[in-house]
């Protein structure tokens, strides 16, 4: 595979499996210093992306010119913060994942956020819009990433339709190699989705925005509101808080079936419960009420679909799309559509599986 990560000898962050495991039930701010940082060895070109939590934008590093990614974390808890860039950080050098390669504490001053806020109303003016260009933003941290050369996602290439079976396999396999990275690291995504893939000219796959990210404990309960509503798992639809890596599976199972069945998306719900109403009519109440029963989950919803057995996703096959129907393609999706989490294929079996053979 073409190496596409940019490295930078000055910043390695090596993690062994135990350091992670260990990581589960400590707290993950004793574990993080990233105080060091100086945001004045970067400048700012582009910006590239918003969200609720972050900015994003393209720019450079002053000593040598590299180009880079920053991320400007705002309005967000630091736990949380902490918690993204020490996944990232064990993540460091593994295939398939986006590099981290700085990162930088904001103090919660004037003077500090009134840097901030005249680097990116000043220097880049035309990136802010109307309403926004006289409001101060919190910001919390800064995550310098190594640039991509890409502007492409998965979700791109789906909507533009031009893909063949070959490259379908190829994406995938890539996304299972680093999900079963960061899942023996116990970490989980939480937020996998084809926007969260990036593609690059070669057509290696990076996995980005592990912003939600958290380490897998098997003893406490999590947050179930998580992921994209089309792309959740039964586990947290049913509100278990108990769930684990699988949800991470179940989310690449509903891109890759969209790719493969042409579908926008395969389940369509319009919140939680429909949703869940979706899963339902594919894979059948007999499977979910024997799940329910084994995880003391409690259940209520209205308008239940009438389906007991799971149907045969063969029945999905048309015109439009049965070039990219294959007998194991099929089955490797029966593996991952499972209710029970604990019996849903992993990402190391998937890679394993004769689909990408």
């Amino acid at each position: 595979m073409i190496s596409y990560f940019l490295f930078f000898p000055f910043q390695i962050f090596a993690f062994t499996q135990q350091q992670s495991q260990q990581l589960i039930s400590d707290d993950v701010n004793l574990y993080l210093d990233y105080n060091s940082g100086n945001i004045f060895d970067y400048a700012f070109t582009k910006k590239i992306g918003e969200g609720s939590f972050s900015d994003v934008y393209l720019g450079y590093r002053v000593e040598d010119q590299v180009p880079v990614v920053l991320k400007h974390i705002k309005d967000s808890y630091e736990n949380v913060v902490n918690r993204e860039i020490q996944i990232l950080r064990i993540l460091q050098g593994l295939p398939n994942i986006v590099q981290i390669i700085d990162a930088i504490k904001v103090n919660q001053d004037q003077s500090q956020n009134g840097y901030y806020n005249q680097v990116i109303n000043q220097m880049i003016p035309q990136m802010e819009t109307k309403n926004q260009s006289n409001q101060q933003k919190n910001y919390i941290a800064t995550i310098i990433f190594s640039y991509q050369n890409t502007t492409r996602c998965l979700d791109d290439i789906f909507r533009k339709g031009k893909y063949s079976l070959k490259l379908v396999k190829n994406y995938f396999k890539q996304i299972f190699i680093a999900l079963s990275k960061a899942h023996e690291l116990h970490i989980m995504h939480r937020d996998i989705k084809s926007e969260n893939i990036l593609v690059d000219n070669n057509d290696n796959i990076i996995v980005i925005d592990w912003g939600l990210g958290q380490f897998y404990n098997q003893v406490k309960s999590q947050s179930t509101r998580m992921g994209t509503l089309y792309s959740k798992a039964p586990e947290l639809l049913l509100k278990y808080k108990k769930y684990d890596y699988s949800i991470d599976i179940w989310a690449v199972g509903c891109m890759l079936a969209d790719f493969i069945f042409k579908t926008d998306p395969l389940f369509s719900g319009k919140d939680d419960k429909d949703q869940l109403r979706k899963i339902i009519s594919m894979l059948g109440t007999n499977d979910l009420f024997e799940y329910l029963k084994k995880y003391h989950i409690k259940f209520v919803l209205d308008d239940i679909p009438q389906v007991q057995d799971r149907i045969n996703f063969t029945k999905l096959v048309n015109k439009k799309n049965k070039k990219f129907i294959t007998n194991e393609g099929i089955d490797l999706l029966d593996k991952i559509f499972v209710y029970d989490h604990k019996l849903r294929i992993n990402a190391s079996q998937a890679l394993e599986h004769a689909f990408f053979l």
